[in-house]
């Protein structure tokens, strides 16, 4: 049967974040509410926006420090100082182009005539297949009619619900040398909402990949009146160096703040694994990773690795308890395309797998190199006769070296703590990202 595939729905409106998972808001923000569409919502950071827009406020998002402004002898304001900055008390953002404007009316004159308001930039890439699931909705404390709520991290009730997918979730791929514009405004509006993002106007050299969510078209209310269009909206995106030294997959990733806690992260996770599958390199994101992304990562990481260790049909190492076995690491790579220094680390992290030494293993070419065989009598009665008189010549021809071999470490996993493990963090194991959706 098909694996089954997480697919995410639209929020029907801003969901507010739990307390425990919204970051403290700066004290250096020069933009307090941005307005993308119709929807408004705070910033976290400060952004580079120019002074044409924000006048004085715009310097206060320069500076390297995690709190903000550094002074030429390398200290930071005073909490007093940090008090009495001007900040702009709304930025509005177009959620077509993400052109922006402090004022209301210029704004609004301009989203109305925007040329890319039914039109994304880029090539659509990937289209993520509908269906039906049952997904955990975070609810308040108070107790109501409904199914029994489940209680979470952070003290979060949760209760289950089973949703019926509209519209369609698809990815594209937008090239920063051809779209210039649109990928500086996009990764200015990023930076509200990204602490360690440094990449702005020199774009040319990355890769935007865009979720964009299309609502289903709209019925028409009475006979000969057309509908109003269908417009797309852009709900997060994550960004990829064309040619990266490291082998990065992914250099920044965001989810925008009305659509998270959906799933949507790891289908973009899933998504930047799968092209870098098909371009054949092996890769991870772009170190280091911010404390939102590395916790998105590692659940990331273990519902893909917890899926293909618990689909293993091997003999287990010890017959008598039927649950330990026995994993190569380079292995598990293989098979979720997660760098074997991610692999190790997560299957430490879960707390499932003992170290069980190192294993000699030749390399990929030497595994596809095979002897040749000639099938026919006589061919081996000449490579006999022949033998006796080559056989000086051979003592005399260089030695081939010896088939290259490398170290790869060893795991004993037990299966059943796996199966604790995604059930008490609540993994969904199905896959995020549909190989078969890529167009």
């Amino acid at each position: 049967p098909t694996p089954m595939v997480i697919t995410p729905v639209l929020p029907p409106k801003p969901p507010t974040l739990p307390v425990s998972d919204r970051p403290p808001p700066r004290t250096d923000r020069n933009i307090d509410k941005v307005v993308l569409g119709n929807l408004c919502f705070r910033t976290w950071y400060p952004s580079y926006y120019g002074k044409e827009v924000l006048g004085a406020t715009s310097s206060h998002a320069k500076g390297g420090s995690k709190d903000g402004l550094l002074d030429a002898a390398g200290r930071g304001p005073s909490k007093k100082d940090k008090d009495g900055l001007p900040m702009l008390e709304r930025l509005y953002v177009c959620p077509s182009c993400f052109k922006y404007a402090k004022e209301l009316v210029a704004w609004w004159g301009h989203v109305k005539l925007c040329q890319q308001r039914a039109h994304i930039p880029g090539n659509k890439i990937y289209v993520h297949p509908k269906g039906r699931r049952t997904v955990y909705v975070p609810q308040d404390g108070s107790r109501g009619p409904g199914q029994k709520k489940r209680r979470g991290e952070g003290n979060i009730r949760y209760v289950e619900e089973v949703v019926q997918d509209e519209g369609e979730w698809s990815l594209w791929e937008v090239d920063g040398e051809k779209d210039v514009l649109f990928c500086q405004n996009l990764s200015l509006f990023a930076k509200l909402f990204l602490d360690n993002k440094s990449v702005f106007f020199d774009v040319t050299g990355f890769n935007y990949f865009l979720l964009v969510y299309t609502p289903p078209p709209a019925v028409a209310t009475s006979a000969g009146v057309a509908p109003p269009p269908v417009t797309p909206q852009i709900t997060g995106f994550f960004s990829k160096e064309k040619m990266s030294w490291d082998n990065n997959n992914l250099a920044c990733i965001l989810i925008f703040p009305p659509w998270q806690r959906k799933g949507l992260g790891a289908l973009l996770m899933g998504a930047s694994y799968e092209i870098s599958r098909r371009e054949g390199i092996m890769g991870g994101p772009e170190k280091p990773i911010s404390d939102l992304g590395k916790k998105g990562y590692q659940r990331f990481w273990a519902g893909e690795i917890a899926r293909w260790l618990l689909s293993l049909d091997v003999a287990p190492a010890d017959a008598e308890s039927g649950q330990e076995t026995l994993v190569d690491v380079e292995d598990c790579s293989q098979a979720t395309w997660i760098s074997p220094e991610d692999c190790l680390g997560v299957l430490r992290d879960m707390g499932v797998a003992e170290d069980a030494g190192m294993q000699m293993q030749a390399s990929e070419e030497d595994k596809k190199k095979k002897p040749a065989a000639t099938g026919e009598e006589d061919a081996a009665k000449q490579n006999i006769k022949r033998a006796s008189a080559e056989a000086e010549e051979d003592e005399e021809r260089p030695k081939p070296k010896p088939a290259a071999v490398k170290q790869v470490p060893r795991v004993r996993i037990d299966k059943e703590a796996v199966r604790r493990y995604v059930a008490a963090h609540r993994l969904v194991l199905d896959r995020t990202c549909d190989p078969s959706g890529f167009v």
